[in-house]
Parts: C-alpha cells; structure tokens; sequence
C-alpha cells in the first residue's frame, strides 16, 4: 500500500485516539450513574462490525481495516479503503459531537 496513504490515516486515527479515550471516560461515568443507556454506539447495520457501549473498539476496528487494507492494485483496495474512510468521518462526526454536548454542559 502507499506509504503516503497508509501514513495520513495513521495519523487521523491518533488524531481520534485522545478524544476516543475521553468519551470512553466519560460514558463510563454516566453509567456508574445509571445513565446513558444503551446497546452500541452506532447502530447494527452501520459499517462497523464491531457493537459496542465505548469508541475505542471502533477505532481498534478501523485500526485493524488500516492494517489490512491490500496493495492499491488490488481490485478490493479502492472499496476497502473508502470504506474505511467512511468509518473514520463517522468516528470524527460522533466524536466531536459528543464533545461538543459534553462541553455545553
């Protein structure tokens, strides 16, 4: 795969990380409050495979979408690759609306 490329989204995912983590802390908060109920943070037939309560196992997705992403000569690499680049907008846009509501309150 293109270094170039490899290395932009790289760098977008530790970009996600540090408010990935935070959010993670916070929905912990909430439901040690006996808030924020519910099932998965995106819902089931979202591009994710993975369901779950906390960000950072998405971002582990993506991560892991990075590290197998083909060769770009392989037919599957442009499919795969915006693919991924629509899981890491969808982690940005929830991401920093959750901060931003959190920052409101």
């Amino acid at each position: 795969m293109s270094t170039l490329i490899h290395k932009r989204i790289e760098d977008n995912l530790k970009e996600i990380l540090p408010l990935a983590q935070k959010a993670d802390e916070i929905l912990v908060d909430l439901k040690l409050e006996n808030k924020g109920r519910f099932s998965a943070i995106f819902p089931k037939h979202s591009l994710f495979k993975v369901q779950a309560t906390l960000f950072l196992p998405y971002l582990e997705e993506a991560s892991s979408d990075l590290k197998s992403l083909p060769e770009p000569q392989d037919p599957a690499f442009e499919i795969l690759l915006t693919d991924l680049l629509k899981k890491i907008e969808l982690l940005h846009q929830l991401l920093g609306s959750f901060h931003e509501i959190q920052d409101d309150q």
